[in-house]
């Protein structure tokens, strides 16, 4: 008599206990579905432009009334060179899977910055903790599992922006310069 009283005080903690776990593994389940697949670190590479942002209290086009911020991928030295709409800047980035993780500033400029677009862009940059690109293309930052930034890859032979794709310095005869 009192192993079947144990049994059935224990009984509403394990069926409970299932319940959690099942409940769990759906949650897991709907994150996993709600979240864009990103294939490799390497379609990251290029140029990208903001295109919504999170701000609960301005909309983008408040924040951002001239040119867009956008973002240029250099994946070979993990490191993001930017545009927030104001000013130019460079940060050293660590990316795992899809992790993203902002190590530090390596420079910016300093032009006065009319509004907070800019203040809001580089915060909600530095608290974005993973990445993804959906099927449309479409490059989202997120903080947990909320959406703080979407960006579309720049068609570089159809841009009029003054941030464009950084170019490097070229050589005609780059032989010359191991001669010496």
């Amino acid at each position: 008599m009192k192993k079947l009283v144990v049994f059935l005080s224990a009984l509403p903690w394990l069926l409970a206990t299932l319940a959690y776990a099942q409940s769990e593994n759906q949650a897991e389940d709907e994150d996993s579905q709600l979240l864009p697949k990103i294939t490799t670190v390497a379609e990251l590479e290029g140029l990208w432009e903001v295109h919504s942002i999170y701000d609960k209290f301005q909309p983008f086009e408040v924040l951002f009334p001239g040119k867009k911020p956008r973002l240029y991928f250099d994946m070979i030295n993990q490191q993001i060179l930017g545009y927030t709409g104001c000013n130019n800047f460079s940060i050293f980035t660590h990316l795992q899977g899809n992790e993203i993780d902002v190590m530090g500033f390596l420079g910016m400029t300093k032009a006065w910055c009319d509004g907070d677009g800019e203040d809001i862009f580089l915060t909600l940059l530095k608290s974005a903790h993973t990445f993804a690109i959906s099927d449309e293309g479409h490059l989202t930052f997120l903080c947990g599992n909320l959406e703080i930034m979407r960006l579309e890859k720049v068609d570089e032979t159809q841009d009029d922006h003054p941030f464009g794709p950084p170019t490097m310095l070229t050589f005609k005869n780059p032989h010359l310069l191991l001669a010496n």
